[in-house]
């Protein structure tokens, strides 16, 4: 029911299968998104999934992260669409569909105008002057690619949910294009939008976003966003705390869940965040960061495990009447992973790289973060 085609023009089982240590796509930019979707590639992965053979890319991303405790995209997505799984009885014995997907995701480039720090090059143009390799233009293979384009009338049928991130999407060319084709095609009053985005914008352009979104059955914002005033600034180079309020205020009828990645950079101040979630009646999703593995929380020294440790336990029991049970499992999952392993060998490379940004961004770790001063300073 699913079709993701990445930055970088290749097409992957989904968002998270494109990180893995050792990649396998499905299908590129240079073939039409229906041969992908019925590709030899695609065909084995549904026979093998209905033999009860998991693909690694699905055993690395969500598997494994489900084994240490951590809540998967996997589990989310079945939840969230189970009245689906009728499709597995549709697959053809040699692994095609005769339906095409109703849940697209396509990256239409990296251009974003911050530099998070879990980020990088690959997905946000801003990164380029800080990166260690040499990047100039802007990657996008979808805008302007008519193997996308003229393929796109046969999926319109079908299409009910389009996922949008980046880069950043709100600056995206091929986001607008694609909405004016739905709405002047007549099937947008059909399809629900998702994006996850910075919030930095509430026009770009001649757009006006909920003008367009009107025209759709319904949008829902995730908003990215982690940690705590100072060190969100921090982590999400180009945020500016009191616009990202701003803007969150301004969609505030379209925002679901805000997304946040629960690295080294936001686990200590994510009860503070959340506080705030809460006065807005909102929720909250926690991603736990994979790569670069030197900022994943397992990577944490033993005494900063057993500082948020306390802290959490202590957030629950004074805030349980505003924390609903699946916010309180989130929050024992992370630290259910977080002391899953001691990956705290990585601290160099890490400690690095924050001296290394740093430098170049006229920025403090230590200043940002005094609650780790003391063990960042003896790495």
């Amino acid at each position: 029911m699913h079709l993701y085609g990445g930055i970088n023009g290749t097409f992957h089982l989904c968002c998270h299968a494109e990180f893995i240590s050792s990649p396998k796509g499905i299908g590129d930019h240079t073939q039409k998104p229906s041969e992908v979707w019925n590709g030899k590639p695609m065909r084995q992965v549904r026979l093998n999934f209905l033999k009860g053979t998991i693909p690694e890319e699905c055993i690395e991303t969500c598997y494994n992260l489900e084994n240490n405790g951590g809540t998967s995209n996997r589990i989310q997505v079945n939840k969230r669409f189970q009245d689906k799984a009728y499709l597995q009885e549709k697959t053809n014995v040699d692994g095609s569909l005769e339906n095409f997907p109703s849940y697209i995701d396509l990256r239409f480039g990296n251009l974003c105008n911050f530099k998070c720090r879990m980020c990088g090059p690959y997905a946000s143009t801003s990164w380029y002057k800080d990166a260690l390799t040499n990047h100039s233009n802007i990657v996008d293979y979808y805008t302007e690619n008519n193997l996308l384009w003229d393929d796109l009338d046969q999926f319109l049928p079908y299409i009910e949910d389009i996922y949008f991130a980046g880069g950043e999407p709100f600056v995206q060319d091929g986001h607008y294009k694609l909405l004016n084709i739905l709405i002047d095609s007549g099937v947008s009053k059909n399809i629900s939008l998702q994006y996850n985005t910075n919030l930095s914008y509430s026009k770009y352009k001649d757009f006006d976003l909920k003008d367009m979104w009107s025209n759709f059955k319904d949008v829902s914002l995730w908003p990215s966003i982690e940690g705590w005033l100072q060190q969100a600034e921090y982590s999400r180079k180009g945020l500016n705390w009191d616009k990202f309020v701003k803007n969150a205020l301004t969609f505030k009828d379209n925002i679901t869940t805000f997304s946040c990645v629960i690295s080294i950079y936001s686990i200590y101040t994510m009860p503070e965040l959340i506080l705030w979630f809460k006065s807005i009646n909102k929720d909250f999703f926690g991603t736990l960061l994979q790569n670069p593995s030197y900022l994943s929380v397992t990577c944490l020294p033993p005494e900063a495990k057993k500082l948020i440790i306390s802290k959490y336990k202590n957030f629950i029991f004074k805030n349980k009447q505003n924390l609903s049970n699946y916010d309180i499992e989130q929050l024992l999952s992370w630290l259910k992973y977080m002391s899953s392993s001691d990956n705290s060998n990585l601290l160099k490379n890490f400690k690095q790289e924050q001296q290394r940004l740093d430098l170049l961004r006229n920025e403090s770790f230590e200043s940002v973060y005094p609650e780790y001063a003391t063990w960042y300073k003896n790495i």
